[in-house]
């Protein structure tokens, strides 16, 4: 048994669910290794690792000159508040983690909280919020679902449609989805009882992404050496343009701080019964990703992943 596979043994959570590690070499060598009642190509719901695919997409549009980073929602987004792409994509807008508002709504819909969401109703739901200007970043998925629906009306297409011909499709990653995805491991809530993948609707930028250990380690892997005409999207995403207290952001995508000289570029994601996470060290060329779904997080088991001594130090 190889060392992911001991890995994946001991991360596994109890029955039904299970759980897939990807580990990704210098070499470009990939692993993958499988435990629980799961295949390893089995494919997961990835939830807010989609802010990261978000945060390219908005590269890729700066690039592309259809926006800029104090490009401001209200000029892609009639009826929106005056706040900067950039801002929301850094988590510095100043918004909260969700609305009142919607926070009040999906008491009725607890299983499916997402679903029937639309883009004016997140407008509505950004003018009655207050938007507190921090020092620091502060995560919000409704701002990240306003960033991709912005993107998506600038450049006229559903977000999903963009993510694939934008993102996806010239990265070369395979095993990702926003739409058309394969049926996912059922998910389960903290008792281990199955419940139902959450539908995203307007909320899509922030968490609709469903995709194998592989796909979600391609991505990582992918932002380590993109082709030439991603290669200033992908710069631009993963310059740090926020400081939190122990993390730096950079569009969408999160940065630790250096440990021996090591920095590390990760997302992580969760929805009513999945979790995930994603990440990759540039210096070294090396990637991991870890999927499962159950309500237990696989960050901490996809970091003790890494090669040689780095699994004591990130």
């Amino acid at each position: 048994m190889s060392d992911l596979a001991e890995l994946a043994a001991r991360a596994a959570p109890k029955p039904p669910a299970g759980i897939v590690l990807a580990r990704a070499g210098a070499g470009g060598a990939v692993e993958v290794a499988a435990a629980g009642p799961v295949e390893p190509d089995a494919a997961f719901e990835l939830g807010s690792i989609t802010k990261a695919v978000t945060g390219l997409l908005l590269a890729d549009a700066i690039v592309r000159g259809e926006v800029a980073l104090d490009t401001t929602l209200d000029e892609c987004l009639p009826g929106a508040r005056a706040l900067r792409l950039g801002d929301l994509a850094s988590h510095t807008a100043g918004l909260p983690r969700l609305s009142l508002a919607f926070l009040r709504r999906t008491f009725k819909h607890r299983s499916d909280p997402y679903a029937g969401t639309t883009v004016t109703g997140l407008v509505d739901d950004l003018a009655r919020v207050r938007v507190r200007r921090r020092r620091r970043p502060h995560y919000s998925n409704l701002g990240a679902a306003l960033l991709g629906q912005a993107l998506a009306v600038r450049a006229g297409a559903p977000y999903e449609q963009l993510v694939h011909e934008r993102v996806l499709a010239p990265l070369g990653i395979g095993e990702l989805w926003a739409r058309n995805a394969p049926p996912v491991a059922q998910p389960h809530d903290r008792r281990g009882r199955p419940v139902p993948p959450w539908t995203m609707g307007a909320y899509a930028p922030a968490g609709c992404l469903r995709g194998t250990a592989r796909g979600a380690l391609s991505l990582a892997t992918a932002c380590m050496s993109p082709p030439p005409a991603m290669a200033d999207a992908v710069a631009l995403a993963l310059t740090p343009r926020a400081r939190g207290l122990t993390v730096q952001f950079g569009l969408c995508w999160i940065r630790s701080p250096a440990r021996r000289g090591v920095r590390m570029w990760w997302h992580n994601g969760g929805t009513g019964g999945s979790r995930s996470f994603t990440a990759f060290i540039p210096a070294t060329g090396e990637a991991v990703a870890a999927v499962t779904n159950s309500r237990r997080p696989p960050d901490g088991v996809a970091r003790r992943a890494w090669s040689g001594p780095r699994e004591r130090i990130l």
